[in-house]
């Protein structure tokens, strides 16, 4: 997961790695989001917010399902 700019206006979002969510979870973060007005999905892997408050609680709400690199230092 990265945290990027999205569009011309330069709205927060979230980028993840093409392939790294399921179609289940993406369908459920969406079905989420609508349902608490906070961000839209523009595709597989790009998310926009309109403000950081949003992304940052949408990162909260599911941060713990999302797929994590390992670190090879552990």
């Amino acid at each position: 997961m990265e945290q990027v700019k999205v569009g011309m206006f330069n709205l927060p979002g979230i980028k993840f790695e093409k392939g790294s969510l399921t179609p289940e979870l993406q369908q459920e973060m969406a079905d989420w989001c609508k349902a608490n007005k906070c961000g839209t999905q523009m595709n597989e892997w790009l998310w926009s917010f309109k403000s950081e408050k949003q992304r940052d609680w949408f990162i909260l709400r599911w941060f713990d399902f999302w797929p994590k690199d390992e670190d090879p230092t552990l």
